[in-house]
């Protein structure tokens, strides 16, 4: 089934009016009268509950293909990592073929010698809003660059430098998200709180249709969808029947739930009335959202 089977795209246009309503607020709120002249972007996700934990970690990211890119236009642009005997000619080869959105060609070498102390790791990851990566030297990667690159969701991207066109393989991986599974709960960035409502609806349609594709167990796995910012309330996009519901004759099922609970700190899922009424209340959430962002329109 396509995503918009699942998620209705006026469910998923009405979180976005509210969050971006939301962040507008914030924004006027921070700055008084100043808010028309200063605008801030902050990122937007779409948060992924699964129903289990995965049973192994997934190294590689899955790309998520968007339909207005983060990266391609972005300001910091993306730094590449290569080998060190590749380094002239890839600068050569960008130059050449007029290759945007590449900031930075960064040799292995040159990755050991000037990046070794926590503090430039730290810089270098702030300095750039992806990293892409031969992938002859991807296992290298982990132990130079640090773990506060694989925490902040900046894992390297792999590109094949011998093979094919680089400029469309470069095009390509600036023109995705990255969907990272580390646990039960995952944020995929889908675009900034500056996007029109119709572009960033556009996105997070177009995301979906990969989610749904490239979390273990597929769409069966997920339990919720919901979007956010950094520091909104998650707005609810989907939610599944949950799977206690189909086994509430399961005399094993609640204690697992239980058990599960204490390990993660994750609540159980809801069945019967409980589900019901949640599922209300996240409509009832979602539409009074939508009100205020339709309250926020100007007239």
């Amino acid at each position: 089934a396509m995503a918009a089977d699942r998620v209705p795209p006026e469910q998923v246009n009405k979180a976005v009016r509210a969050l971006l309503a939301h962040e507008k607020r914030k924004d006027a709120e921070k700055l008084g009268d100043k808010a028309a002249l200063i605008e801030a972007s902050a990122p937007v996700f779409v948060t992924i509950g699964l129903k289990t934990i995965p049973k192994r970690q997934i190294m590689k990211p899955a790309k998520i293909s968007l339909r207005h890119p983060l990266y391609a236009m972005a300001e910091n642009g993306a730094c590449l990592i290569v080998k060190d005997s590749a380094k002239k000619d890839t600068r050569a080869y960008l130059e050449e073929h007029g290759v945007t959105g590449i900031a930075k060609v960064l040799s292995v070498e040159k990755l050991r010698k000037n990046y070794k102390e926590f503090e430039a790791k730290r810089q270098l990851n702030n300095s750039y809003d992806i990293f892409l990566t031969d992938n002859r030297v991807i296992g290298l990667l982990p132990k130079l660059l640090g773990k506060s690159f694989f925490l902040k969701k900046k894992h390297p991207i792999p590109i094949e430098m011998r093979k094919g066109n680089l400029q469309a393989q470069i095009q390509s991986a600036l023109n995705c998200t990255y969907l990272h599974v580390s646990g039960q709960s995952i944020a995929v960035k889908v675009g900034h709180t500056l996007m029109s409502d119709r572009d960033l609806t556009e996105n997070v349609q177009a995301a979906l249709e990969d989610i749904g594709k490239a979390v273990p167990g597929k769409w069966p796995a997920i339990q919720t969808l919901h979007l956010k910012s950094v520091d909104s309330v998650a707005l609810p996009m989907y939610s599944a029947l949950p799977d206690g519901a189909r086994a509430a004759d399961d005399p094993s099922d609640e204690p697992f739930a239980k058990k599960r609970k204490a390990a993660d700190g994750v609540e159980p899922a809801p069945t019967g009335k409980t589900a019901k009424s949640m599922r209300k209340s996240d409509a009832a959430h979602a539409t009074t959202g939508a009100q205020l962002a339709e309250s926020a329109q100007p007239k």
